[in-house]
């Protein structure tokens, strides 16, 4: 049996509170022993179980602990040893803050959860824990966290591949031009190069809610109205679709237009500084081309001038120029395209594609190909996340926020007793404010 779970992403807690609980993955656990019991009382032959943690599980750039040091000591700067430094402080914190939750992922689960085996852990990193990859110290420290075997100076594998199972799996963050700046040849360094999406998710939206504290702290507001406001700023990355983050700034604005001003400037100030970073005035001139006018650089740049300037229009004018910037930028999906082609240079034996990043579950039927040898078919899934999201509305300016988890898990063909190696999905949402 082999199961994956993705984008996790546990905090050090300075920059929210966001943590998947430890109960969570109890519920997770006893579902995985459930299904191994009932297999074998119906005669299936589950003798291992492989746990693949598919990236973005240790998330080292939701925090605020990196402006506590100068810019070349953050993920974009020149500074490796203390960037390194850095790094295994927030890892060490993000342990620290989940240490039930990582206290049972690396415990005895065959014996807590009457597992047929004690399942082999496998961890593949994604773009938000990057950084778990680069250094020794690090992976060290991840390893023994999920009771995993040291590599030594063995980079982790960036992707998983089991013929018997019909799985390839990476954390799918290669296809999204934002958060890899590497080539195809998927080279160790290749992925350790500096994506836009690094500085994007610490120096802007874990940055906003900061300033925006510090600016509203003086002012005659009850605690909770404080922490409220707050809460809702930092819950930005959990926005979706992602193009409604501007719409999410709207609604937050419209429920306190007393602060529709310090909101305003708030989001220039940091805007400014991003905009200034040298790491960041390097990238536009890198992905600036002349000769395309809708450029990774143009998307970015776009959007961030419609983020700077939103106060100058109504909120009827801002949200028909967001319609035309989301037309430009949502034309195909990425990783449907991804998938497809993953099967031209892969075993023949293998069935499923899965990636993470995202944070959709998805479980698509790419194509079905019958010879003379049989039918096959190759789907694409998607694992999913574990974090809140706040999806907004079909119609309306609203927000509904959901509780989620998904898992894939992945049978053999003697375990499920079938011709083929076989699959289920999970999905869960749990709905507990409005």
């Amino acid at each position: 049996m082999l199961v994956l779970i993705s984008d996790l992403h546990f905090t050090d807690g300075t920059a929210g509170k966001h943590n998947v609980p430890a109960d969570a993955f109890r519920i997770f656990f006893r579902a995985v022993s459930g299904t191994a019991k009932r297999l074998k009382r119906a005669g299936g032959k589950i003798r291992e179980i492989k746990i693949v943690f598919l990236g973005d599980i240790f998330d080292l750039l939701r925090t605020e602990t990196w402006f506590e040091h100068p810019v070349s000591e953050r993920p974009w700067g020149g500074d490796s040893e203390g960037i390194e430094k850095n790094a295994a402080t927030i890892l060490d914190g993000i342990i620290k803050e989940n240490q039930d939750a990582f206290g049972l992922l690396g415990g005895d689960l065959k014996r807590e959860f009457g597992l047929p085996s004690e399942p082999e852990r496998i961890y593949v990193p994604g773009n938000h824990d990057r950084l778990c990859d680069r250094y020794q110290t690090l992976r060290d420290r991840v390893c023994d966290c999920l009771n995993i075997p040291r590599r030594g100076s063995l980079p982790f594998e960036h992707y998983f591949e089991d013929v018997d199972y019909g799985v390839f799996c990476r954390h799918g963050h290669e296809y999204d031009q934002f958060n890899y700046e590497g080539g195809l040849s998927y080279e160790y360094d290749e992925y350790m190069r500096v994506p836009i999406g690094d500085p994007i998710t610490t120096e802007l939206i874990s940055r906003l809610p900061r300033v925006l504290k510090g600016k509203i702290e003086s002012l005659p507001l009850t605690a909770e109205e404080k922490g409220r406001l707050v809460r809702n700023f930092r819950d930005i990355d959990n926005v979706r679709p992602f193009s409604a983050v501007l719409e999410w700034l709207l609604y937050q604005v419209k429920r306190n237009l007393s602060l529709k001003e310090m909101i305003e400037v708030s989001v220039d100030e940091v805007i400014g500084k991003f905009n200034n970073l040298d790491f960041v005035r390097a990238w536009y001139r890198h992905h600036d081309r002349w000769t395309d006018w809708c450029d990774e650089a143009d998307k970015i740049q776009s959007v961030l001038w419609l983020y700077e300037h939103f106060r100058a229009f109504p909120s009827h004018r801002l949200l028909a120029h967001l319609m035309q910037i989301k037309r430009r930028l949502s034309e195909r999906d990425d990783f449907l395209e991804a998938a497809y082609r993953e099967y031209l240079h892969l075993d023949s034996r293998i069935s499923y594609v899965v990636y993470g990043h995202t944070h959709e579950p998805r479980r698509v039927l790419l194509d079905v190909v019958e010879n003379e040898r049989g039918r096959k078919e190759h789907f694409y899934l998607n694992t999913g996340t574990w974090r809140v999201t706040h999806q907004k509305a079909t119609k309306g300016p609203g927000f509904m926020s959901l509780k989620n988890m998904t898992w894939v898990a992945f049978y053999k063909k003697e375990e499920r007793g079938t011709d083929f190696p076989s699959f289920e999905t999970w999905t869960g949402s749990l709905k507990t404010a409005r």
